[in-house]
């Protein structure tokens, strides 16, 4: 639980601060097994930011793929809390869709919400993602603080431009 990002219109900061709760790759393989021997095949593995400690996915992904488990998942995470060994990885044992928060595809509008990432970086996770085989999907928000028509228009034709599987 938590995410350790500043994300201005978030909620969870009123319910957990910046604080990050993980649990052991371990325990969570402990509940993909039992998931896994009641028949079901395909999860979400629901978390703030799925990908917030890399070496908790490395690990993950290493027991996913050596448990011989065909399982897939789905998870959310942020274009800056990945790379390109991850996401490989991520595939690897089963991923096939990330749900990505972007937001917005105005620097400006990006900086007032305190996002703190680029759109340079939007474009090179999705990319990654992309070329390991995994979906990309992408949230944005229209009518943020300071937003304009033309704004609207540049994140509807930044979206445009990614590769996104679902918007």
């Amino acid at each position: 639980r938590g995410c350790p990002a500043g994300c201005q219109f978030c909620i969870k900061h009123v319910t957990y601060g910046r604080c990050v709760r993980l649990r052991s790759p371990e325990s969570i393989m402990r509940e993909v097994r039992l998931i896994y021997d009641l028949g079901l095949r395909n999860i979400h593995m629901y978390a703030d930011l799925f990908t917030v400690s890399r070496d908790q996915v490395m690990e993950l992904c290493r027991l996913l793929v050596n448990s011989g488990m065909q399982i897939r998942w789905t998870c959310n995470s942020r274009v800056d809390f990945v790379d390109q060994e991850m996401l490989h990885a991520m595939a690897q044992a089963g991923c096939w869709m990330i749900s990505w928060g972007i937001e917005s595809g105005n620097p400006q509008i990006l900086q007032r919400i305190r996002k703190g990432t680029r759109l340079e970086q939007v474009e090179q996770a999705l990319r990654w993602s992309k070329q390991a085989g995994i979906r990309n999907w992408g949230y944005f928000i229209i009518g943020l603080p300071g937003e304009t028509e033309d704004t609207i228009k540049e994140t509807i034709a930044f979206a445009k431009g990614l590769p996104l599987d679902v918007a």
